[in-house]
């Protein structure tokens, strides 16, 4: 079995005149003694990059079991969910909008708000008070409080593009996988590899 990772440019956002500043990682995997029947791209949705591990796992077993060239594209807002792998982790943050709502929270129970105080200070002693209360049965055990919120920040300055950059980080992965082995792994792959190019310069380099 090969597996290997690619780390490629890929587009701006030109839409918002957003820079781009990192590199766009794909991973591809297929059984060197099989011919190559498919290019078969696995999409990751939300939560994806919690664990790499299950997405090598699950694009080596397609790749081993239906003798595809599998492929993951870790694409523009990919990593958004906390991970124990640093590189793919993303961070929790505490924004402009948290702080409002922070706010109104402290309002509705008559507590002062203190900017002196770390903000998420205050999710603390929240959590901390309603203990307390629930303890002196002022609450219900499942009473929570509402309008809370933190904000997660993807790696890599990334942001939800909302599918526009997500969709070219994998035209550009496939285009690059054309370049780089568009003439290997047997004639099937080299006319898979052909059609896709073809593809893609017809539907985005106009």
């Amino acid at each position: 079995m090969i597996d290997r990772s690619f780390f490629i440019d890929s587009c701006d956002d030109v839409e918002l005149n957003i820079k781009r500043s990192s590199k766009l990682e794909y991973r591809i995997s297929y059984d060197e003694t099989k011919p190559i029947r498919a290019i078969f791209v696995i999409v990751g949705g939300f939560g994806s990059s919690a664990d790499t591990r299950m997405l090598d796992f699950t694009r080596r077993q397609f790749a081993l079991r239906f003798g595809v060239l599998a492929m993951n594209v870790f694409y523009h807002g990919f990593c958004c969910r906390v991970s124990s792998e640093e590189a793919y982790s993303a961070k929790y943050s505490i924004e402009k909008e948290d702080v409002e709502n922070i706010k109104k929270v402290l309002a509705k129970l008559n507590l002062p708000y203190h900017s002196n105080l770390p903000h998420n200070a205050y999710y603390f002693l929240l959590e901390d008070m309603m203990k307390k209360q629930k303890e002196a049965g002022l609450y219900t055990q499942n009473a929570f409080l509402k309008g809370l919120s933190y904000t997660i920040l993807p790696t890599n300055d990334e942001y939800q593009n909302y599918l526009l950059m997500p969709a070219l980080d994998h035209i550009n992965a496939l285009k690059h996988l054309f370049k780089t082995h568009g003439g290997g792994g047997g004639e099937a792959t080299h006319h898979l590899c052909r059609w896709v190019l073809r593809l893609t310069n017809r539907s985005f380099n106009r």
